[in-house]
């Protein structure tokens, strides 16, 4: 990574292009996981269709993934030249009126990328991850994520460690959309399908009086930049109906997805959790 942070950006894009078809082939399991989640969210699109947006899809992770060390192993000017930002006026917005924001950000493969942005703007903030089994990488990672001033907690702490620091004016860097199992869920639809999501973000608002704000990044590589947009704050949000609230959360999510289905992390296993009325089994084992 240190090296890669180095390397022109159009070399590193090139490699990430040649590698991709190779990497679909080798890495069967993931590249199976992806393409059931495709079948899942675009039913109407064909089977070759359906290919071409995984190769693109690990196109655009390979070319992430070697551009991740810039901001560890580059100045933050480098880093900062990186980025095409939509919307910052509606974070500047809520900034104004003194309230912390949960910033709703889906699984892009540039999300580490997109939440260093805020940091590196000035905002206080806290995230949630979980460890990885590399305690190098998760050195390293974890190292990163924090370059500008942000707090990481490992998942296992709950959210009253962030409710503090919300309740003291750090904003959240929230990645909602993972499959954390049928008893902390709600059972809402995502692209279709019932989904088990976290009803936490309506939790969150309530119990903070922060905002919410949904975000996405894409990589363009064609401009070898981050296009990193940001959503207005939700309106009346939360209504008092956790459920409603948490099935709205993912419409909008859906929305960012749909625009940009390249960008998403669909190796994850998003419907790995089923519902009694839909209890059949979703993923090859």
């Amino acid at each position: 990574m240190a090296v890669m942070a180095w390397v022109p950006v159009r070399w590193r894009d090139a490699m990430a292009a040649r590698l991709a078809p190779l990497a679909v082939r080798l890495a069967r399991k993931q590249s199976n996981v992806v393409r059931v989640n495709l079948q899942i969210c675009f039913p109407d699109k064909t089977d070759a269709e359906r290919e071409d947006l995984l190769l693109a899809n690990m196109r655009v992770g390979l070319q992430c993934m070697l551009g991740f060390g810039v901001p560890s192993f580059r100045s933050p000017e480098v880093l900062r030249r990186q980025y095409q930002v939509t919307g910052w006026e509606h974070v500047e917005a809520v900034r104004a009126q003194g309230k912390p924001i949960v910033f709703v950000m889906p699984h892009a493969w540039a999300i580490d990328i997109a939440g260093l942005y805020i940091s590196l703007n000035g905002l206080s903030m806290c995230t949630m991850m979980h460890s990885v089994p590399n305690r190098l990488y998760d050195w390293f990672i974890n190292r990163q994520r924090i370059l500008f001033g942000g707090i990481v907690f490992e998942r296992d702490a709950g959210l009253k460690p962030i409710i503090k620091l919300m309740r003291q004016g750090r904003s959240f860097f929230y990645l909602p959309d993972q499959d954390h199992g049928p008893q902390a869920s709600v059972f809402v639809p995502f692209f279709g399908r019932m989904k088990a999501t976290l009803p936490a973000l309506p939790k969150l608002c309530k119990l903070t009086g922060a905002a919410a704000i949904t975000m996405f990044v894409a990589y363009d590589a064609e401009q070898g930049r981050y296009q990193l947009t940001f959503e207005p704050a939700l309106s009346d949000y939360p209504s008092g109906d956790v459920t409603a609230d948490t099935a709205r959360m993912n419409q909008e999510i859906e929305k960012l997805v749909a625009r940009w289905p390249d960008q998403y992390m669909w190796f994850l296993k998003y419907f790995r959790s089923r519902p009694e009325s839909d209890p059949g089994r979703t993923y090859p084992k």
